[in-house]
């Protein structure tokens, strides 16, 4: 086994705090499999949005560590890559199966299930604690140009969002109102605004997230890509808050019970508004959302999630 230190693993995936979701890191000497450490604390930023009261690691973090792992494992075993990065294109059957607390150590898995030639790879990955297993899951690699990283779009070259008319006619609910329903607080508020939550009757709901520089999630990137993760959270958060808008839920906990598959086609990056074209379905206190991810006139990606209404993480 290889061991790398987190200085290591930063300067290979361009990853630092908040976002870099590994301590230290072993690769097997075949290039298949890999464990990495997290030491979770309360000292982290994250805990001050989610949630406040009732620290819980996210789900999509334990994911963002899950494809950091891999991510690392892809690159150190194919030497030769240079002027490509390995981003995180897919998420299947993703379960969250218990919470990681501050006061934990989280063991990250990853292991090579296939390799495409199309330069993709497929991954076994879970995230376990002393409690048991937190998470388990699927999900794809790929590599892509680095270059493609480099070309920022200014007001003269957006086109129009295609659903410009109908989020004319919606009524906005602000960040103010969402923390309102949420109990997210910044940092990882990860919503500016919503259209349509609120009404039973909205077949489809939006979601804005503006990327800026100064956002701290956006600091840990190191490349000013919004990472993968953070837009399924974004995306969760509009359906946690249409669903906790309707009577008898104000006050309770969205839950995430998994991520059934999500997709990622291109990337959105500092100065970008990304737009969350999402529906919900719920039955008693479980529920399903799907959302499309949109940046201007482009689907960036899409995800189809479950989740469940607590009153509390004690349930």
């Amino acid at each position: 086994m290889k061991a790398y230190s987190f200085h290591q693993i930063s300067s290979i995936l361009g990853a630092r705090a908040p976002m870099l979701m590994l301590d230290v890191a072993e690769l097997s000497n075949e290039g298949d499999c890999a464990v990495g450490r997290k030491a979770v604390s309360i000292a982290e930023g994250v805990f001050q949005g989610h949630f406040p009261g009732q620290p819980i690691l996210p789900g999509v973090l334990q994911l963002t560590a899950m494809s950091q792992l891999a991510r690392l494992l892809f690159k150190c075993s194919l030497p030769g890559i240079g002027g490509t990065d390995i981003v995180l294109c897919a998420v299947k059957r993703l379960k969250f199966r218990k919470p990681v607390l501050p006061g934990m150590i989280m063991e990250v898995e990853a292991k090579i299930q296939e390799r495409k030639a199309s330069g993709e790879a497929e991954f076994l990955v879970s995230c376990t604690t002393e409690q048991g297993v937190a998470s388990t899951g699927v999900i794809q690699l790929a590599r892509i140009n680095s270059a493609d990283f480099e070309h920022p779009r200014t007001a003269s070259n957006r086109p129009a969002s295609p659903f410009a008319e109908e989020l004319a006619k919606g009524e906005a609910t602000d960040a103010i109102g969402l923390m309102k329903l949420l109990p997210h607080r910044p940092p990882f508020l990860l919503l500016d605004k919503a259209i349509g939550i609120g009404n039973p009757e909205s077949k489809k709901i939006f979601g804005y997230k503006n990327l800026s520089c100064c956002d701290m999630m956006m600091a840990g990137t190191g490349n000013g890509i919004y990472p993968s993760p953070l837009m399924l959270e974004s995306a969760a958060q509009l359906g946690c808050a249409h669903i906790l808008s309707q009577p008898g839920n104000a006050g309770k906990l969205g839950i995430f019970l998994c991520i059934d598959e999500a997709h990622f086609y291109q990337h959105a990056r500092v100065g970008d508004q990304l737009v969350i074209v999402g529906s919900c379905d719920v039955g008693g206190r479980a529920g399903t959302a799907s959302g499309e991810l949109w940046v201007d006139d482009r689907k960036i990606g899409d995800c189809s999630m479950k989740f469940i209404l607590v009153d509390s993480l004690k349930q």
